[in-house]
């Protein structure tokens, strides 16, 4: 019996590590709430129905049973049919299974009262668990679609003993890198940035080759690699602060109705980490969600208090008013106010700011409108009359011919219409 005990203990081990690790799923994927729980319940039923066998199983293996138990008289046949299926039918059972976590054939000791019970709670458990690591197996194959990069791993092995040295000199850079969200550190963006430079800087030296081949007199575009090299190694400067202001009117524009959808959280009085959670889950806030995950990850893996992190997290971000959104939020957690009062109000200002960013933003184009007429349609057609009229009086400009004159000014109308384009494209909103 020492035996048996000995396997339902191991057993009861398993059991309570898949109901942490079921516990930990849960807390990071909301959505499937009900599935955990319902496998979490088949799991603490199996282990109280092992427990139930534990008193049984020491009671057969005591030493001292034989001593302490009295004997009963038995007086009739009845007695002693009775007695006799007591000794034939113990009250507890082996019974043989396949475990549904590890796949290995394995026997645990239950009481034969419970043995039905067992059996169809195993059976829940291991279609539960089926189903966890098919959702595992889920969550892999999409984060394995955010592999390492190659080109950083190459660009490390070249430069990064002299990117390291250059870190402390690029701290706005290595700021910058985090208010864009790039998943690169600063010394792998400056190993990237070297070995771009260097490419870039071989490729200008090979068409300068090229030049030199056609014509030894072109010295002149010698300085093809030295400008290619600048404008690439600027690039990389620059490419950061960029993003950071493109993920900064993003965040700008996803901020009221974030707002609005968190306000409607905090009305259920949840757990004020659940709501960064839920949003952050959620695909209609895509660069929020990544501001409210790395509050997530400060608090779940680094063990931070949620008041240091939103501290933290504010600190980085890009946009100002997410800044005053998670200092709020923590001065509210600190001091005990009301979550809900708090987000309705700045819920109310981000929307009012994006109504009034709208009609700013319809005004301005109304003037351009304006520009546009004057400056592409009507000026175009007076040009065009007195090209006519030049042409009849058989007059030039520059020496240039009126059918010259008439292709420079097509061409000219065809780059300030990109440039138009290309402004008001750069100022319109983000729907």
């Amino acid at each position: 019996m020492f035996e048996d005990l000995k396997k339902n203990i191991e057993q009861e081990k398993k059991i309570i590590a898949d109901m942490r690790s079921i516990q930990v799923g849960m807390q990071n994927d909301i959505a499937n709430k009900k599935f955990y729980l319902s496998n979490f319940n088949a799991l603490s039923h199996q282990l109280v129905l092992l427990n139930n066998t534990v008193p049984e199983l020491l009671k057969e293996w005591s030493p001292i049973k034989k001593f302490t138990e009295k004997p009963k008289k038995i007086n009739t046949f009845k007695g002693v049919k009775k007695r006799i299926s007591n000794i034939t039918k113990p009250p507890t059972v082996k019974m043989n299974y396949v475990s549904p976590s590890t796949k290995e054939k394995q026997y645990v000791t239950v009481n034969k009262t419970d043995k039905k019970a067992f059996l169809e709670k195993l059976k829940l458990s291991k279609k539960s668990l089926h189903d966890l690591k098919k959702i595992n197996n889920k969550e892999l194959k999409n984060a394995s679609t955010n592999k390492p990069s190659i080109y950083a791993k190459i660009s490390n092995k070249f430069f990064l003993k002299y990117s390291e040295k250059l870190t402390p000199k690029f701290s706005d850079l290595n700021n910058d890198l985090k208010k864009a969200n790039i998943r690169f550190l600063l010394s792998t963006y400056l190993s990237m940035a070297m070995m771009s430079t260097a490419i870039s800087f071989v490729f200008g030296i090979l068409i300068f080759g090229i030049i030199i081949i056609i014509d030894l007199n072109n010295w002149i575009y010698a300085l093809i690699p030295v400008g290619l090299a600048s404008l690439t190694m600027t690039g990389f400067y620059l490419y950061p602060s960029s993003e950071a202001n493109s993920v900064q009117k993003k965040i700008s524009q996803e901020l009221p109705f974030a707002a609005i959808h968190m306000a409607a959280i905090a009305g259920s009085n949840i757990e004020p980490t659940k709501i960064f959670k839920i949003i952050a889950e959620s695909k209609e806030y895509i660069n929020i969600g990544k501001e409210m995950k790395k509050i997530i990850a400060q608090v779940d893996i680094y063990g931070y208090d949620l008041v240091t992190a939103l501290k933290n997290v504010a600190e980085q971000t890009s946009n100002k008013k997410l800044e005053e959104l998670f200092s709020g939020f923590a001065t509210n957690i600190a001091t005990g106010g009301e979550l809900k009062n708090y987000i309705e109000k700045k819920a109310e200002n981000y929307l009012l700011d994006y109504r009034l960013e709208r009609e700013e933003y319809s005004e301005m184009a109304g003037t351009f409108m304006d520009i546009y007429i004057s400056i592409l349609i009507a000026a175009p057609l007076v040009l065009m009359m007195m090209f006519i009229v030049m042409n009849i009086a058989g007059l030039g400009m520059a020496g240039l011919s009126i059918t010259n004159l008439l292709f420079l000014s097509i061409g000219g109308i065809v780059i300030v219409n990109i440039i138009f384009l290309a402004i008001l494209n750069a100022k319109q909103p983000n729907v």
